[in-house]
């Protein structure tokens, strides 16, 4: 069966990091000649590498922080209040980010659990990027050893720019200036080296062109499309061959394709749209060595399967994993949404314990869309009741069933590279073009822009829309320094609203 055998692949994966690159980091990390050893062989590098990505699941950063949770708090899209007695810790310290409020105690700890999760997924693929010049031949295949190396480069650059994009400042006419360290040390104890904005954006971008450079024809993409890496070996796929199984299932690592639409979104963050505009139009014409697309929009065909019934060929997708260009597995993804978000239509609402939308914010949410036909509007959301007759809104994103549990975290998918292609495009009528595919493939009819000013207010809501508990939109908001919020429009944005403090940790010893 097709899920269960990308289930199996990817949680292979993972247990090697777990099995020998996190253990081994808790002992062995300052220690050269332990290191030497961790790569003495392919295993090795394997268990570093997907150690990494292991560590981008945990809970400080995508596992919930930096996409359910608390990112979504400080954009202003979770409905919580700080007065609120009854909420867990963790509903306590996003509905504190949701006020902008960095010096509470709870939000104090979430934010050196961030910074400090952040650097030690960096220092892990700094192994990685140190030991591939040194022991890179102990990988058999040139390919194979490019590709690891990329992927490590790319690993940085994505915790790297994130670390930007949250603490760093506004990425157009700042204000106010902060530098970062720019981590490339493969031990604790060494010092970090810290970066004005343009320096540290500099680094960010080399390491994104050797990850590029490095993949380049050496990864599987662009031999096969995502969905066939991901079927290896299943029924309906038996002429896909790739000797290596390290490189199956791409669209769980960072692979050339995830490389150029992360390049995309950081120059979009950094306000060079037309850079963004051709990367993402490349992204969104990829095609492989015999002409089929890498991958596609996700539709109401995938959406739609919960009104079918549910089986491994034909599982709930309402995390559109059929579109991402990089995602992560989650191996209990209906446990996780279960007691985070809720995100069962048939249950009731857990009183204060879970984060969910009044009604009216839902409606406002999905105001403009097609409610008939759109498949966000049908699939993403249901509305509850908590037995007394008050209505919210709980999101199905990560929602699985109980005897399907497993799924995925998007991290980059191809609806944002048609947002970012829109929003760069020349010209209203190659926007129009681009938006009306884009809408069409969610089963919604466009709005057909006339000015570049209703264009940008309608991207703002689709945004919120799309990528509502992925943790996009703050960035977003950031990256245009928008005054007011969704939810919070009586509150001016100020400058530092938008600069999370860099918190005094073991990681900025030099300062």
């Amino acid at each position: 069966m097709k899920k269960k055998y990308i289930s199996m692949a990817i949680a292979a994966l993972l247990a090697c990091g777990f099995a020998s690159c996190n253990d081994w980091l808790d002992v062995q990390q300052n220690t050269e000649k332990k290191a030497d050893h961790m790569f003495d062989n392919y295993d090795g590098f394997k268990g570093a590498l997907a150690g990494c990505y292991s560590d981008l699941l945990k809970s400080d950063l995508y596992g919930t922080r930096l996409t359910m949770t608390d990112i979504e708090g400080l954009a202003c899209l979770w409905s919580l209040d700080v007065g609120n007695d009854n909420y867990t810790d963790g509903m306590l310290t996003s509905a504190y980010f949701r006020e902008h409020n960095y010096s509470h105690d709870l939000t104090e700890t979430a934010i050196r659990s961030i910074y400090g999760a952040f650097y030690n997924t960096i220092l892990e693929a700094n192994m990685v990027i140190k030991a591939c010049p040194e022991h890179g031949q102990n990988i058999p295949e040139e390919d194979s050893r490019a590709v690891v190396e990329g992927e490590a480069y790319a690993i940085r650059a994505l915790c790297h720019f994130d670390l930007l994009r949250l603490f760093g400042q506004l990425p157009v006419n700042a204000t106010t200036q902060v530098e970062l360290p720019y981590s490339e040390v493969t031990s604790i104890e060494d010092p970090l080296v810290y970066y004005s904005f343009d320096e540290f954006v500099a680094k960010l971008e080399s390491d994104l062109n050797k990850a590029e450079s490095l993949m380049k024809d050496n990864d599987p993409v662009f031999q096969y499309t995502m969905d066939q890496l991901n079927n290896i070996g299943a029924e309906g796929y038996e002429d896909v061959s790739v000797d290596d199984d390290f490189m199956y299932s791409r669209q769980y690592r960072m692979n050339y394709w995830a490389v150029k639409a992360l390049q995309a979104r950081m120059y979009m963050y950094l306000g060079q749209a037309q850079k963004a505009h051709d990367i993402a139009m490349e992204v969104i014409n990829a095609t492989t060595a015999s002409g089929d697309k890498v991958v596609e929009l996700s539709s109401a065909t995938d959406y739609g399967r919960p009104d079918t019934e549910v089986t491994d060929d034909n599982p709930r997708l309402f995390a559109s994993p059929s579109e991402c260009l990089f995602s992560l597995y989650v191996p209990d993804l209906y446990g996780l949404a279960r007691s985070l978000l809720n995100g069962n239509k048939s249950s009731q609402a857990q009183g204060d314990r879970t984060y969910l939308l009044p009604q009216s914010m839902l409606n406002d949410l999905l105001q403009g869309l097609d409610a008939a036909t759109d498949i966000r509007a049908q699939y993403l959301w249901a509305v509850i009741n908590d037995g007394q007759q008050h209505y919210y809104g709980t999101t199905q994103k990560y929602y699985a069933d109980e005897d399907s549990p497993s799924g995925c975290i998007p991290m980059l998918r191809l609806s944002e590279m048609y947002l970012i292609a829109v929003e760069g495009a020349s010209t209203l009528d190659e926007a129009n073009d681009l938006y009306a595919t884009y809408m069409k493939s969610k089963g919604s009819s466009p709005k057909a822009f006339t000015t570049t000013e209703e264009m940008r207010t309608e991207l703002e809501k689709e945004y919120r829309r799309e990528f509502f508990a992925e943790g996009q939109m703050f960035y977003y908001y950031k990256r245009n320094n928008v005054k007011h919020l969704w939810s919070k429009e009586d509150v001016d944005m100020r400058e530092a609203d938008y600069i999370l403090p860099v918190p005094n940790t073991e990681y900025n010893t030099n300062r």
